[in-house]
């Protein structure tokens, strides 16, 4: 099994209200919700989607980035 680390970045638009979540080293994968919880249940969507996308398409799967502060998205990869 392979384990995937990634940092997440969380921001407030105050524009429209919502909390936007960036994985800068997933190609800047996005989403965003009202709050934090829907914007971390739709970004970890969003990753998991950019991912399946990457091994249909028969690219390699990205680096793991181990993150030591901060907020951190776990993907455990079942071969």
């Amino acid at each position: 099994m392979n384990r995937l680390e990634f940092a997440v970045e969380y921001s407030f638009d105050a524009e429209t209200g919502s909390v936007v979540a960036i994985v800068p080293h997933l190609n800047y994968v996005s989403s965003f919700g009202r709050d934090f919880a829907e914007a971390e249940h739709n970004v970890i969507e969003a990753v998991l989607a950019y991912l399946e996308a990457l091994k249909k398409d028969g690219l390699p799967l990205p680096q793991s980035h181990p993150v030591t502060t901060g907020t951190v998205l776990v993907i455990e990869l079942v071969t």
